[in-house]
């Protein structure tokens, strides 16, 4: 008799319903009360979703110690990393109920308890909506009598197991995506281009972009991309890639009458798969005509940041002037030259900002503190504290409105560390309180892999040292 089956008399059933408009979603979870460790069992999702037609994700996270895998998901794209279940549909099947159904390992060296939860994410009139399912019932974990019993640690113990380090991404070029300046048209719209390097050895490519209010998306080339636009947002996503090294996606921005448009920003994200793992780098646009140039210009660009001579190449990082020079190439505005030719050229790392402090908190600098990508840079606080680190990228980008959309309710701010633009949100005088922020903005389907970092009068310091 297989463990799922032993188990499943004390089989759980957690129920949530949220109303949205006029259509109600509810969602139901079955899974076993009890399960051993070193075997499997299995998860079933079911989603009352009405009439929902359009793009929906579900994600869960799982403690550490457990891993998933796909047993059934009609029409979606099931994943796992970081932890974290996704489960994908660009378009959900017509039926009003849908089932998902996958299995999770438990590792044999653990025991105790833990909850499972959720989040499931739609659109409705355009706009994203969010339904939490709450941690209720806890799954015992039996040990394993086959182990050494010191061999053997609380699946909270092991959840507690220090995060990775910051991770670079594992690409050294200038971008993996260089969107060309908007070019506006004669009709008023304008056309968006972008460059896109094909990373190796992966199996799903996406990009998703933050387009100004008061305009429509319109798809102009997506080179046999899905497009999923909602809202102020657009998705291209590949599940088989071009065979090129690199190829173009172009689409256009139509004025919508009788609303204001806004300013002509535009940020946006590249996701893709390695080694099982996602890795997400911003896109860097940069004043420079695509279509002038050759496939060796092009691929010279993507991997170095260099132009022909006489071509404008100013990128959108904002920094300040400053005296200390950095040796990170593709950060900032590259510097202009006549009669050689024009690579991007990193301007000095901000200096740190002025900031007072109380109580052990970092206190964010006041309006018109240094900004880099209109993300505010952080200041120096006093004492001991942590923040949590959201993501660390080789080249800046709009985090404060990226992250702000993705429903993170703190400031995220922004500092030069290691070679990296490390971005973090929150200030807590306690590991605790920092720990619990984290877990709540995990839950949200846009944030991953985030953790705890501490500092001591505004320098990072190791954790071990801040728990002293």
């Amino acid at each position: 008799m297989n463990l799922h089956k032993t188990f499943f008399s004390g089989i759980l059933l957690c129920f949530l319903a949220g109303s949205v408009t006029a259509q109600q979603i509810e969602m139901k979870m079955d899974h076993p009360d009890e399960v051993q460790a070193g075997e499997s069992f299995d998860v079933t999702v079911h989603i009352q979703k009405g009439s929902l037609t359009d793009y929906s994700r579900f994600a869960q996270d799982l403690p550490a110690g457990l891993t998933a895998s796909n047993i059934d998901s009609p029409n979606a794209d099931f994943s796992f990393d970081n932890n974290r279940v996704r489960i994908i549909w660009l378009k959900l099947l017509p039926e009003p109920e849908i089932e998902v159904k996958y299995r999770i390992q438990v590792n044999e060296r653990l025991k105790g308890r833990f909850v499972l939860g959720g989040v499931f994410a739609y659109v409705i009139d355009d706009e994203r909506k969010f339904l939490n399912f709450e941690k209720t019932g806890e799954i015992k974990i039996r040990p394993s009598e086959k182990l050494d019993p010191s061999l053997i640690v609380d699946i909270k113990d092991f959840e507690e197991t220090p995060a990775p380090l910051d991770k670079a991404p594992d690409e050294l070029a200038f971008a993996m995506v260089v969107r060309q300046k908007p070019v506006l048209m004669s009709n008023g719209a304008y056309r968006v281009k972008l460059l896109v390097k094909n990373p190796k050895g992966t199996k799903y490519v996406r990009i998703a972009e933050q387009i100004p209010e008061g305009y429509i998306f319109e798809e102009e080339d997506s080179h046999n991309g899905i497009v999923s636009p909602s809202g102020s947002s657009v998705k291209f996503i590949w599940m088989k890639l071009p065979e090129t090294s690199e190829f173009e996606v172009s689409y256009k921005l139509i004025p919508k009458a009788g609303v204001t448009q806004a300013a002509m920003e535009i940020s946006g994200l590249y996701t893709y798969t390695k080694n099982n793992q996602n890795t997400e780098v911003p896109v860097i646009e940069m004043d420079a005509d695509l279509g002038a140039l050759s496939l060796a210009q092009k691929q010279r660009l993507l991997q170095s940041g260099e132009l022909p001579e006489g071509m404008q190449s100013n990128t959108s990082v904002e920094t300040l002037a400053s005296t200390t020079p950095s040796s990170r190439a593709g950060q900032a505005k590259p510097s202009i030259s006549s009669g050689a030719r024009q690579q991007a050229k990193p301007k000095a790392g901000p200096r740190r900002s002025e900031a007072t402090s109380q109580k052990g908190r970092v206190v964010p600098a006041e309006a018109g503190a240094r900004m880099i990508m209109r993300t505010r840079v952080l200041g120096a606080g006093s004492g001991t504290y942590f923040r949590v680190q959201v993501i660390a990228n080789r080249s800046a980008f709009t985090a404060k409105e990226y992250f702000q959309k993705a429903g993170v309710d703190k400031e995220v701010l922004v500092e030069q560390n290691d070679g990296l633009y490390k971005y973090t949100s929150g200030s807590f005088s306690s590991y605790r309180e920092a720990r619990a922020y984290r877990d709540r903005i995990e839950m949200l389907p846009l944030v991953r892999g985030s953790f705890v970092v501490a500092y001591k009068d505004g320098k990072r310091i190791p954790m071990a040292d801040a728990l002293r």
